[in-house]
């Protein structure tokens, strides 16, 4: 059970956490970990985050000390470093929406293209006029995808009353387990209103079946020492 203060954000870490606990494999990629937040999630043998901020790199790696976690520096729409097709498990959550518009196509197109043609492709889209330009994208290149949508009007609501500069994780009340609780039973209602497009504000895409069958052996090792690797 997730307990996050937002209901929406607590319905995306369950589907997460479901899909991950499902996908196995080699090399799994966190886009924008900052400091690990997903780690805990992934079932893949190796766990490689992906930040451009350095000092958050560290911090996840002085949480995560085992020798199969790793953190890259880069930047998300530039990853030529990176084979093609060479990751089995490619996740990004809260991440392409904080991008400038210009850059998201890029990134988008950077991660997909290091997904293995066998692997899976989770990505967090937000509801915006750009929407259906990245899930053509998406779509050109898997042949299996699901589209969830969530953050109807009722998370929204909540979420809202409680924000502080779009904010919830200070507030004192929202954070209290309690609320917390109270949270987890809102996002229940998320799954009576994820098919339904024109109520939610974001949507989780889950992509498989990569069109493209090239595939490469992942190529990234980080120097003697460290488990930070800069691209």
């Amino acid at each position: 059970m997730n307990l996050m203060v937002r209901p929406s954000k607590t319905f995306l870490y369950d589907l997460l956490e479901k899909e991950l606990s499902l996908a196995s494999g080699e090399i799994g990629l966190d886009a924008a970990s900052a400091n690990f937040k997903n780690r805990k999630m992934f079932k893949t043998k190796y766990y490689y985050g992906l930040d451009y901020d350095l000092e958050l790199l560290k911090q996840g790696l002085a949480k995560y000390q085992d020798p199969n976690t790793f953190g890259i520096q880069a930047d998300m729409a530039n990853l030529k470093g990176v084979a093609d097709g060479s990751i089995d498990i490619v996740v990004s959550t809260n991440t392409l929406y904080q991008l400038p518009p210009d850059r998201r196509s890029r990134a988008l197109s950077e991660l997909i293209r290091i997904c293995r043609p066998d692997g899976r492709f989770l990505c967090e889209l937000i509801l915006d006029p750009g929407f259906d330009t990245l899930l053509a994208i998406i779509k050109a290149h898997f042949s299996a995808i699901d589209v969830i949508y969530y953050r109807n009007p009722l998370s929204r609501i909540y979420e809202w009353i409680f924000e502080r500069n779009g904010n919830l994780g200070s507030h004192p009340i929202a954070g209290m387990r309690l609320f917390r609780l109270l949270a987890w039973a809102l996002s229940r209602i998320e799954y009576l209103t994820c098919n339904i497009r024109s109520l939610n504000r974001r949507a989780f895409i889950k992509a498989s079946e990569k069109t493209e069958k090239h595939s490469s052996i992942f190529n990234l090792s980080a120097p003697p020492g460290t488990r930070i690797i800069t691209l």
